[in-house]
């Protein structure tokens, strides 16, 4: 448990430096019961929480989910997904059929075709580069809890 936790904390810590972004002025330390208060309530099957990192630090988003998440693809940023709780396939690479335009270089829904699978589970740390189509699925019945740390292509 020592060692997943510390190994978060060093992501989140080298993540500002290697986007070239600033430092956080303040630094911020959440607890596990306060990450997973920040995601109880799920709507919609997803709960979701944002870690304060400064104004130029990375997106560090909790998440749980409680159902399938919709196909995406980020044309410049990075995931990388730390699993805190919960099991999971996770779709990525393929192709999308069917996806909408939902901001500037964000795209959602649709079906991924000719994916690799990773299944992940508690303490798994998964990267997923920019511009690959990905795709979560939970369990019937199940969940996932995980950080999503986003970062500049």
């Amino acid at each position: 448990m020592r060692f997943r936790k510390s190994l978060v904390l060093v992501a989140l810590a080298a993540l500002p430096a290697a986007a070239g972004a600033a430092e956080p002025r303040t630094p911020v330390k959440l607890s596990a019961a306060e990450l997973d208060r920040m995601v109880a309530t799920a709507t919609q099957g997803t709960g979701k929480g944002t870690v304060p990192t400064g104004e130029n630090g990375p997106v560090v988003l909790v998440l749980r989910r409680t159902r399938d998440g919709e196909a995406e693809i980020h044309d410049r940023l990075n995931d990388l997904f730390v699993v805190r709780s919960g099991r999971a396939t996770v779709l990525i690479g393929g192709t999308v059929a069917g996806n909408r335009q939902t901001t500037a270089g964000e795209w959602r829904g649709g079906t991924i075709t000719g994916a690799a699978r990773f299944e992940v589970g508690p303490g798994d740390v998964l990267w997923i580069p920019a511009g690959l189509p990905h795709q979560v699925l939970v369990p019937r019945g199940g969940d996932l809890n995980y950080l999503a740390i986003k970062s500049e292509r």
